[in-house]
C-alpha cells in the first residue's frame, strides 16, 4: 500500500512537469528538462521496489529545482517592447535651410521625451506644398499633421480637411494663453482647426547714420504718417539714386502682408475698401512713390529687394521683419540702424506672419498627433523652436520669457511691442483670391494706371462678392 501510494505521488508530480514545461508561460527553451521528464516517465514504470523509488524521488526533486529556478528567469526577462507609433508631419520648409533643421531638432527632442510615439517629417518644397497636400487630400492618404501658412488655415478648414480641435482645445485649457491674432488664424465658423507655431511681425527700419545727417531726432522715430513722409522726404537724395524709404508693393503675397495694416491704421477695412480710410490708406502709398520718396521699383521689389537697398545705403528706411535681425550685421557689418514701431494715424497695426500646426481629419494618429502639438508649444518647451526659427512666440506666458531674456534688447522690446498689434489675413476659406485684387489695386495705382480711389473701388467691387 505504501509502495501504491508513493508511486501515486510521483506519478502526479511527474504530471505537473509536464504540464508546466509545456504550457505557454514555459520558459522557451524547455526541450531538455521535456526529455527528463520522458525519460523518467520510463523509469517510473519499471521501478519494482523502494530503493528504485527513493532514487526516482531524489532525480524528480532535482528536476523541480531546475523548472523553478527556468521558470524565474524566464519572469525576469523583460516583455517585448511595442514599436512606438507613427506620426508624420508634412512641412513646407524643404530639404535643405534654418527652418526644416528647427523642426527636426523638436522632432528629436520630442522623440526622446517619451517612447509612445515616433515623430517623422517629410519637408515638402514651398512652391508645390499646396498641390501635394490637395493631392493628398483627395486621395484620403493625408499625414496626421501640416505646418500650413496661416492664411492658408481656414481654406483647409473649409475643405473638411482639417481635424476640429475645440473639445481637445477646450480640455487642454491653454487657448486663452495665445496671442489674439495667431488664434484668430486658426479658427473657422467659431470652431478651432490649429495652434499656432510663432509669429513674426513687421516694424520701421532706420538707417540712423543717413537721419542724423538729415538732421532726424533718432531718438524720436516717426510715429505717423505725416512724420514718417517727413522723415522719408529728409533722407532722399534724387542726384545719388537714394531713396527715403524702401517700399514693397509685389503682386504676390508679400504685397499685400505689407500693405493691409495700413489700410487698418487708418480705420479702413477689407470689407470697406472704397471707404475714404482704405483710399488714403493707397494714396498715402502712391504720393510717396509719385514724390520721388520711395522707388518707381516697388511694384516689383519683394522683401530680398528692399532689404538689399536699405543694407547698401539706397534707401533710409525699410519696413521687414524678424527674419533680418540675425543677417543683417554680418551682411552690412558699417550699417548703423534701429527699428521702431510703424507710423499710424488712428490705430497701431502691422502685419502677423508664422505658421500654424494643423491636424488632419484623418489622422491616422490623433493622439500621438495631439501629444505632440502639446509639447511643442508647452512653456516648459519654452521659446527653443522659435528663438531658431527667428520667430515671435504666439503665447504669452512664452512671450513672457523672450521679455525678460532681452530686457536690454531694444530691437526685440520693439518687435514684442508691435506684435500686440499684428492683425492676421482673413482667416478665409478664399484668402489667395482675396489678396490677389487687393495686389491689383495697388499695382494700378503705383503704376499709375488707375487713380488710388478708383483701383480701390474697383477690387471692393470684385471682392465683395466674395466676402461672407
Amino acid at each position: 500500500m505504501k509502495y501504491n501510494l508513493r508511486m501515486f505521488t510521483l506519478i502526479v508530480v511527474l504530471a505537473i512537469l509536464v504540464t508546466g514545461c509545456t504550457a505557454p508561460a514555459a520558459p522557451a527553451d524547455t526541450s531538455a528538462l521535456e526529455a527528463q521528464v520522458a525519460d523518467l516517465q520510463a523509469q517510473l514504470e519499471a521501478a519494482s521496489d523502494d530503493e528504485a523509488l527513493a532514487e526516482l524521488e531524489a532525480q524528480i526533486a532535482g528536476l523541480e529545482a531546475e523548472l523553478e529556478a527556468a521558470g524565474e528567469a524566464s519572469a525576469e526577462e523583460p516583455a517585448m517592447a511595442e514599436e512606438p507609433a507613427e506620426v508624420n508631419l508634412w512641412t513646407y520648409y524643404g530639404d535643405t535651410g534654418p527652418a526644416a533643421a528647427c523642426v527636426a531638432a523638436a522632432a528629436e527632442d520630442y522623440n526622446a521625451s517619451q517612447d509612445q510615439y515616433v515623430l517623422k517629417i517629410r519637408n515638402l518644397a514651398f512652391t508645390d506644398f499646396n498641390q501635394q497636400v490637395t493631392t493628398a487630400i483627395a486621395a484620403g492618404a493625408t499625414p496626421d499633421l501640416m505646418i500650413v501658412d496661416n492664411p492658408d488655415n481656414a481654406r483647409y478648414a473649409a475643405a473638411g480637411a482639417l481635424a476640429d480641435l475645440s473639445d481637445k482645445v477646450e480640455a487642454w485649457g491653454q487657448g486663452d494663453q495665445f496671442l489674439d491674432g495667431p488664434w484668430n488664424s486658426t479658427i473657422y465658423n467659431g470652431k478651432n482647426y490649429g495652434i499656432p507655431l510663432g509669429s513674426n511681425t513687421v516694424v520701421l527700419w532706420i538707417n540712423t547714420d543717413m537721419a542724423e545727417a538729415a538732421g532726424l531726432d533718432i531718438s524720436n522715430p516717426p510715429k505717423t504718417w505725416d512724420e514718417y513722409e517727413t522723415w522719408a522726404a529728409a533722407m532722399t537724395d534724387e542726384a545719388n539714386g537714394v531713396y527715403g524709404t524702401a517700399m514693397l508693393a509685389k503682386k504676390d503675397e508679400t504685397g499685400t502682408f505689407l500693405f493691409l495694416p495700413w489700410i487698418l491704421q487708418n480705420g479702413g477695412s477689407l470689407e470697406t475698401l472704397d471707404s475714404p480710410e482704405s483710399i488714403e490708406a493707397l494714396a498715402f502709398w502712391t504720393s510717396l512713390v509719385e514724390q520721388g520718396y520711395a522707388p518707381e521699383s516697388a511694384i516689383n521689389d519683394g522683401f530680398a529687394e528692399i532689404y538689399q537697398q536699405f543694407t547698401t545705403g539706397k534707401a533710409g528706411m525699410m519696413i521687414s521683419g524678424t527674419w533680418n535681425v540675425a543677417t543683417i550685421d554680418t551682411d552690412a557689418p558699417d550699417l548703423n540702424w534701429m527699428v521702431a514701431t510703424l507710423p499710424y494715424t488712428k490705430q497701431p497695426a502691422s502685419s502677423l506672419g508664422g505658421e500654424n500646426w494643423a491636424m488632419f481629419a484623418d489622422s491616422a494618429e490623433p493622439d500621438g498627433a495631439w501629444d505632440f502639438l502639446t509639447y511643442v508649444v508647452d512653456p516648459a518647451y519654452g521659446t527653443k523652436l522659435t528663438d531658431c526659427m527667428g520667430y515671435i512666440p504666439s503665447r504669452k506666458d512664452v512671450i513672457a520669457q523672450v521679455a525678460e531674456a532681452n530686457q536690454d534688447n531694444p530691437t526685440m522690446q520693439v518687435f514684442l511691442e508691435q506684435m500686440e498689434s499684428a492683425a492676421p489675413r482673413g482667416p478665409l476659406a478664399n484668402w489667395s483670391e482675396v489678396s490677389a485684387f487687393v495686389q491689383e489695386a495697388m499695382q494700378e495705382a503705383l503704376s499709375g494706371q488707375k487713380s488710388p480711389e478708383q483701383a480701390m473701388q474697383d477690387a471692393a467691387a470684385q471682392i465683395g462678392p466674395m466676402l461672407p
